[in-house]
């Protein structure tokens, strides 16, 4: 079997992928809906032997007469085959004669992932084979600037873990998952998170990915079980703080035991106002789109919601909304769930020039109930998104199939085809994140007060 250079994209986004996508139980695959979009994309049949061999051919041809650029290449060894996206000539001798090939990507992204890297790196390795000439580089074409990466900062690695890549594709080896906060969107989810819970894999420990994994395992610490039974002077991870590792313990303790954790209490603040906020941006369409607001005074919530339906309307949404807040004279604390909601008002201010002074008493109003979990309050769930914390509590989002992903598909709909429904369920979606936010607060103000 030929590894191509979509196996090698494949082991580096997760190698658990790469088996999955060869052999796993199709009926177990469960698309999330942004990717159903590329559903067709996701399961790749292996090109024929005819077809690799035609095509590799028609790139030596060119090769051979000296083209430059080559777009849409193959090319093939023995035990290899890729699809490179272009081949620029440079000069330096090879089997060709007095010039070489060095391989380039197209793409324009803003953070070079390690995936692409490693896909380049086995683009050269194929080249240097046909043409006799190793480049010490490739190229991948951004829209403002052209990145050049090493190859031997790379190689070393990428061969010794071909080898494995081949013991995947043969199924000379089984892989099991390591379940992370990245799992959440892809196909393999459900799956992945099974065989985990099966096994109690230490990954199902938030903050627990595969290095320190293999830290704990070579320590005899190899699920959940043996994790809730050790000490915290028995675990011996150098890179990881004594309250992380205690958190490490305490969070296994709670899976097994179904039971939360206190580790310290907390003050709220006491302000007239509480304002549970959920900001929604549209990634495609470069704006935020809505600010929703579940607002509680003297016991009784109302929602809220300022919605911009274009780009062009976002300052006016934002403005609304800091007026409104500007209305509650500095009386208020605005909860929210991560560091994602203050940025997006920096930004936004920034974006258009607004007083940053009124914003800025906006951000230090904010409070964050995320980091309260693991450091204040440890509860038996695998990941601390607010739509697990909220679950875990009892609270049911109208349409439970309905995530942060999904909302913006339903915005979409909206934006690009005028369909009301699809932002009326959005915005119910949004109203529910803000009561769950609610629901949260409470129950920390109920745990963790005195």
């Amino acid at each position: 079997m030929l590894i191509n250079n979509y196996d090698i994209r494949l082991f580096y986004k997760c190698p658990m992928l790469l088996q999955l996508n060869k052999y796993g139980p199709e009926h177990e695959r469960d698309f999330h809906p942004i990717l159903g979009r590329n559903k067709h994309r996701s399961r790749k049949s292996d090109p024929s032997k005819e077809e690799i061999i035609a095509n590799t051919a028609k790139t030596l041809r060119k090769m051979e007469n000296g083209d430059s650029p080559i777009n849409q290449s193959w090319l093939h060894t023995e035990d290899y085959m890729t699809k490179i996206d272009r081949l620029y000539k440079v000069e330096s001798s090879s089997v060709f004669g007095s010039y070489s090939y060095i391989t380039a990507f197209m793409r324009n992204v803003k953070h070079i992932r390690k995936t692409l890297i490693m896909e380049g790196v086995f683009n050269t390795i194929i080249l240097s084979s046909i043409q006799q000439n190793q480049p010490d580089y490739f190229q991948i074409l951004r829209k403002e600037d052209t990145l050049t990466i090493n190859v031997s900062e790379y190689q070393e690695e990428l061969m010794s873990d071909l080898e494995k890549i081949e013991q995947v594709l043969n199924k000379e080896i089984t892989l099991t998952p390591n379940y992370t906060r990245n799992c959440r969107v892809c196909e393999w989810r459900k799956y992945c998170k099974q065989l985990a819970e099966d096994r109690l894999d230490l990954t199902l420990i938030s903050g627990i990915g595969k290095i320190i994994k293999k830290q704990l395992e070579q320590q005899n610490i190899v699920d959940v079980p043996s994790l809730a039974q050790a000490s915290l002077s028995s675990i011996d991870l150098e890179s990881v703080k004594p309250e992380v590792k205690e958190y490490y313990i305490l969070q296994a303790q709670s899976l097994m035991d179904k039971k939360e954790r206190v580790r310290d209490n907390i003050t709220f603040p006491k302000r007239k106002y509480e304002l549970f906020v959920d900001v929604e941006g549209s990634s495609h369409h470069n704006f935020v789109w809505i600010i929703g607001c579940l607002v509680r005074v003297d016991n009784e919530y109302y929602y809220k919601h300022f919605i911009a339906e274009s780009q062009k309307k976002e300052k006016e949404m934002f403005s609304a909304f800091m007026k409104y807040v500007e209305s509650l004279n500095n009386d208020y604390t605005l909860y929210h769930w991560s560091l994602a909601e203050p940025q997006y008002f920096m930004n936004l201010a920034k974006k258009f020039k607004l007083d940053t002074s009124n914003v800025s008493k906006l951000v230090d109003n904010s409070f964050d109930l995320f980091p309260i979990f693991k450091n204040k309050i440890i509860i038996p769930v695998y990941t601390y998104t607010l739509k697990e914390v909220a679950n875990w509590l009892g609270f049911e989002w109208f349409d439970p199939l309905v995530d942060g992903a999904t909302s913006i598909i339903l915005f979409d709909k909206w934006y690009m085809h005028n369909d009301r429904k699809s932002l009326e369920k959005a915005i119910s979606y949004n109203s529910d994140d803000c009561k769950a936010l609610l629901i949260t607060k409470d129950y920390l103000t109920k745990r963790l007060t005195s």
